[in-house]
């Protein structure tokens, strides 16, 4: 007998699925925030959405969760759950996990679409490098959080709590890219006016995939995809990418470190 997934979440009833979408969220955010976006996608698409603690289902949890703990817990309910041709969505951090996820689990889905990701922790010109605390402090600025948001009681919202926390995975995420190589397609997407992410970063994301590879700016900040006609040109390029899997069949996929 199954455990109840803990990870992973449905967004919207389904029956006879013959294709899955899995979104993995920005920080601070969990996957109904991609609820109604995702709904206009064929009826036959599941929608798979990864919850980290401290948010949704998981509010009375702790948002903190070390990235293998994360990566293991999300590979466990992913390998559960039925074969179909998948495609996995990171927006921001989510794209982060999306790649570790599937470095980790090369089977586990065909096709990567990534927007607002950083292509490394070499992708942006830093004041100091990540892997020190005054890059951990740098990358807190940077999203207009001090660092004392990661104490519970330090008199920050509960979503600035997760957020923090968030941020602190997403650094250990960013960090572990170095010398990740897959074997998939990979569509990266980012936004004109960005600030965290620069569009001028895209074309890194060339060096993380063996397999097809697009890139692609969209008007808007860090959030573009929200905005309407993005969502609707990013949904068809994801249709469009799921059709091209189901033909697929069943190519060789992969990941090599």
């Amino acid at each position: 007998m199954h455990s109840p997934p803990v990870w992973l979440r449905q967004l919207r009833p389904t029956r006879h699925s013959r294709l899955r979408l899995v979104a993995f969220p920005h920080a601070g955010s969990g996957p109904q925030t991609y609820a109604r976006l995702l709904s206009a996608l064929p009826s036959d698409v599941e929608l798979t959405g990864v919850t980290l603690p401290g948010r949704e289902h998981r509010a009375g949890e702790p948002p903190t969760v070390r990235l293998q703990a994360a990566v293991d817990g999300i590979v466990g309910e992913l390998a559960a759950l039925p074969p179909m041709p998948t495609l996995y969505w990171g927006h921001s951090m989510g794209s982060l996990l999306a790649v570790t996820v599937v470095a980790q689990s090369p089977g586990s889905c065909d096709a990567l679409v990534l927007t607002a990701g950083i292509p490394g922790p070499h992708a942006l010109d830093l004041a100091a490098p990540l892997d020190t605390p005054e890059g951990l402090e740098l990358m807190f600025t940077r999203h207009r959080l001090p660092l004392r948001a990661l104490d519970a009681d330090s008199g920050h919202s509960r979503a600035e709590y997760v957020l923090a926390h968030d941020l602190v995975l997403a650094r250990r995420a960013l960090l572990g890219l170095d010398g990740i190589r897959l074997d998939l397609p990979l569509t990266a997407y980012a936004g004109a006016d960005d600030p965290l992410v620069p569009a001028s970063t895209l074309p890194r994301w060339r060096d993380f995939t063996t397999g097809r590879f697009r890139t692609r700016t969209l008007a808007g900040g860090h959030f573009f995809p929200f905005l309407p006609s993005n969502g609707r040109s990013l949904l068809a390029d994801m249709a469009d990418t799921l059709e091209l899997c189901a033909l697929a069949g069943d190519p060789t996929r992969g990941a090599v470190r």
